[in-house]
């Protein structure tokens, strides 16, 4: 069972963070870049109403070119949700989109203004490392049409959205050699040809200082047409002659970034992806890794899946970790209490029991693994013990006073299992209305409630089963007693 909830839980996904539902959901509107502010704000108008047609929306604000979400052809919205409403924020998100869907602008809406998940990164994101600048543009190409197959991805961008055409000059390093021309001396010439104003001196008027600027004229100026008709004064077997650019490089026109990343000293270039509301980050990153693993990477290049499942990963790892450590020290406690090895290792066995009570809990609500619901495995640890602790206990008083074993097993049984119960119910019935999720903010720890829940139950029912089985295997034989007369007890 422990192995079956455990593929089920991460059969649903994973995620930094439990998506929240907000009174507050953010609106972005880009119109293209030569719209004029009339226009901006015309189809600002329209999109307000459309939004205001939504029964759930009270009121919404609007800015034009400023905030986190709008540039300067944007408008970013603040929409405000009634306090008793039908759906949820992401819910009016998605009602947002399918209402602004006809109109000649981008409108995004962000179902929750609450999603700590942005501090990890949001999305997913795929970094290319290598040399060449060209072969990193095709590989993002590749990547990101990879991604457009990929069932969850939305707003899938390459990386060259700020790129910008550029005249680029490959100097055939052999051809100008023939002319006794190095690559630096043809770049230094080109260079000047591109100048299109020096300062020729300085004049000083009443003490002071005018710098004279020669601009040249609309004859001498150098096109995209004419670049390639640059010449160049060379002397070749003694004798001066001209030798046109053309002639010793290659002029083409690219694509070309207005900034280079590098890491570990490579350029990289990020192509990356937002994912839809009904879709889960752990999931799309696994359907997109087995893509990515059947795409063939040139020498020198590598492929990383990055952003918010990253983050994800990495948390999980450690806060693994720290449910290996805590179970590591609840065993030493209990084995300086117990001042035994087999008492505190049948105790342990209620930590499985929990949970996969847990992960049984999360599968049957559709909640994915998450931080949160790690704390709450966390919590179980330490909180599980204490059902096998009194149990335990009480069996190995009832034997130091003589009594048989299976016998002791039944009466503590019949005996500790007011206490047992009691104690998991106070717990449970605590933590109901916060795994309920009732209110705006508990549905972020919403998960770690229903956890705690699902494994103390559980655990709780399988504790009088499993721990009186245990311990009969492993106590095999009979204590020693021994009279304490001044006390009147028995002791080992």
């Amino acid at each position: 069972l422990l192995a079956v909830s455990a593929v089920g839980a991460v059969s649903m996904g994973t995620a930094f963070m439990p998506s929240m539902d907000s009174s507050q959901i953010m609106v972005s509107m880009e119109m293209p870049k030569d719209s004029t502010d009339e226009e901006i704000r015309q189809m600002s108008d329209t999109v307000i109403g459309r939004l205001l047609e939504i029964e759930d929306v009270e009121t919404v604000g609007a800015m034009q070119g400023s905030g986190m979400m709008a540039s300067g052809g944007g408008v970013s919205m603040y929409v405000l949700l009634k306090d008793t409403r039908a759906h949820t924020s992401d819910e009016v998100a998605g009602l947002i989109a399918d209402k602004t869907a006809d109109l000649p602008c981008e409108v995004t809406a962000q179902g929750s203004s609450m999603d700590i998940s942005a501090m990890g990164g949001s999305g997913l994101e795929v970094t290319i490392k290598g040399e060449d600048m060209d072969r990193l543009q095709a590989i993002a190409k590749d990547v990101a049409e990879m991604m457009k197959g990929v069932e969850g991805t939305s707003e899938i961008a390459d990386g060259l959205e700020d790129a910008a055409p550029e005249i680029r000059v490959t100097v055939d390093k052999n051809k100008a050699m023939g002319y006794g021309l190095t690559v630096a001396q043809v770049y230094q010439q080109v260079a000047a040809a591109l100048q299109t104003e020096t300062t020729a001196t300085t004049l000083t008027v009443e003490n002071k200082e005018y710098p004279v600027i020669v601009l040249k004229g609309e004859e001498a100026l150098l096109t995209r047409e004419t670049l390639g008709d640059l010449a160049f004064t060379v002397t070749v077997d003694g004798a001066e002659r001209e030798v046109k650019l053309s002639d010793i490089a290659a002029v083409t026109q690219e694509q070309g970034l207005s900034s280079i990343r590098h890491e570990n000293q490579l350029r990289t270039l990020t192509v990356s992806a937002a994912i839809d509301q009904d879709h889960n980050i752990g999931l799309v990153s696994r359907e997109l890794e087995k893509q990515l693993n059947g795409y063939s990477v040139p020498e020198g290049y590598s492929l990383e899946i990055s952003g918010e499942n990253e983050t994800i990963n990495s948390t999980l790892t450690e806060l693994l970790k720290m449910v290996g450590l805590a179970i590591v020290f609840i065993y030493l406690i209990m084995v300086a209490q117990f001042q035994s090895l087999k008492s505190p290792f049948i105790v342990m066995f209620t930590i499985p029991l929990a949970f996969t009570g847990g992960l049984l809990a999360l599968w049957i609500t559709g909640m994915e693994i998450s931080v949160i619901s790690m704390l709450g495995f966390l919590v179980l640890a330490g909180v599980v013990v204490n059902n096998g602790i009194v149990f335990v206990d009480y069996v190995n008083q009832l034997r130091l006073e003589g009594m048989e074993k299976t016998e002791a097993l039944v009466l503590a049984g019949r005996t500790r299992i007011r206490p047992i119960l009691m104690t998991a119910l106070t717990t449970i019935l605590g933590l109901f209305t916060l795994a309920l999720g009732i209110g705006e903010g508990a549905d972020m720890l919403q998960p770690m409630a229903v956890v705690t829940i699902g494994g103390l139950t559980y655990a709780t029912l399988l504790t009088l089963f499993v721990v009186p089985a245990l311990y009969s295997l492993f106590h095999r034989k009979p204590m020693k007693k021994i009279e304490l007369e001044d006390e009147g007890r028995a002791d080992v």
